[in-house]
């Protein structure tokens, strides 16, 4: 056998969850443990209402100057993109506020499995799904905050300053527009003020944005390393030198197979309504941005048409995460029903092999990721999702012609 101890459980369980932690940290989501201080635990209570602060800060004063100051129909569409945008973050971060204590469990759950590792094949198994798992917060992360950059200060920056026929100059915002009220935006210091605000709440939004994709990587690609495991457990039942070891080897199959469907039974219920707004989102995002390609392709404003382009993509990769992380548990899942089902059981003694009837009956149905119990998130939603922005794209068209 080849046993080992994992005394390197601390070094792991860093190198797992560091992105996801790292992101999640900045707005308070990241669950503190359990020796934290009572200063800590409020620390993280203010961060997440500064959070919200700064995110209303962009959709109130948007949603006021598109139904009380904005006649136009073409500018209101363009800040229809942002706003709804803000609001699927809004929801988001409250939905992880919600879930907070179960995010805590599954974390908690992740560290365990590590720290019980004791051979060397199963470690290699479980760091290379965390490789994959970190990569794929890297990227998100990577290509979240890029796009954002191009939206908040590259693409105000290449406007300029405007300078309207009644000879009003017109400031770049570094963000979306909006109605204050009884603060005139343009003027020193409130222009100031509001563009620095702006640019922090845009901070926060893209934090949420790449933390729930790096969160959902983490929980399900754990799950996906474990089935592996599992595999590999069971396949051994059916080596010679296991025929005289009683059932303790099937025991230890059957018990790791409850412990690995009790935590992805937290999963689902910690991502499945924060997918449901992203799948919802994502599709209305996506219609919005191929239209305004086409108004700033007609308008020959080659800036901002490349920026709607890389947020395209950036909303694209976001929701293809998703659907590419519960397609792999999907077939991780399906792996392990085939295994159970092809065993060589007429290897095994008799009493051991009829209870392999009952790990065939759970894993029968394949485990699968949700948007709200509405829809399984796999490669063919990602395409299903894609089909119906550009449906909807062409709605829009033409009713707006």
């Amino acid at each position: 056998m080849d046993h080992q101890t994992n005394n390197f459980h601390r070094n792991d369980i860093r190198r797992t969850v560091q992105v996801a932690r790292c992101v999640l940290n900045l707005i308070g989501i990241w669950p503190p443990r359990n020796d934290s201080s009572a200063f800590k635990t409020i620390g993280i209570k203010m961060l997440r209402i500064l959070c919200q602060i700064l995110l209303y800060f962009i959709f109130v004063p948007g949603m006021l100057k598109i139904f009380l100051k904005e006649t136009n129909t073409r500018r209101r569409l363009k800040m229809i993109g942002p706003m709804c945008n803000c609001l699927m973050t809004l929801l988001k971060h409250a939905m992880l506020i919600c879930q907070s204590d179960r995010i805590k469990e599954c974390i908690r759950h992740i560290e365990e499995d590590w720290r019980k590792l004791t051979l060397t094949k199963d470690r290699k198994i479980m760091t290379g799904n965390s490789r994959i798992s970190r990569n794929l917060a890297i990227f998100c992360v990577a290509f979240v905050y890029s796009s954002g950059f191009s939206y908040r200060v590259i693409m105000p920056l290449s406007r300029g300053v405007i300078i309207t026929p009644q000879n009003v100059t017109i400031r770049p915002t570094m963000g979306s527009e909006g109605y204050y009220v009884f603060v005139d935006p343009q003027k020193t210091p409130a222009y100031e003020i509001i563009s620095t605000i702006q640019f922090v709440s845009g901070f926060v939004q893209y934090a949420v944005v790449s933390g729930t994709c790096s969160l959902a990587a983490l929980l399900v690609l754990h799950a996906c390393g474990q089935l592996k495991i599992l595999i590999t457990r069971m396949e051994d039942l059916t080596q010679t030198k296991h025929f005289n070891d009683d059932n303790r080897k099937l025991a230890a199959v059957v018990r790791q197979h409850i412990r690995i469907k009790r935590y992805l039974s937290k999963v689902e219920e910690t991502l499945q309504y924060t997918c449901l707004i992203e799948v919802l989102g994502c599709t209305l995002i996506l219609c919005l941005l191929g239209y305004y390609i086409i108004m700033e392709w007609e308008d020959k404003n080659t800036v901002s048409m490349t920026t709607y382009a890389i947020l395209l993509l950036s909303f694209s990769f976001n929701i293809f995460i998703l659907c590419f992380i519960g397609d792999l548990l999907t077939d991780q899942s399906i792996k392990m029903y085939i295994t159970s089902c092809t065993l060589e059981w007429y290897r095994i003694p008799h009493k051991t092999a009829r209870s392999l009837v009952l790990i065939i009956a759970v894993s029968s149905k394949p485990v699968k990721i949700t948007a709200g119990k509405f829809m399984d998130l796999s490669l063919n939603s990602f395409g299903a999702i894609m089909r119906t922005s550009v449906a909807y794209l062409n709605v829009l068209r033409t009713t707006s012609i």
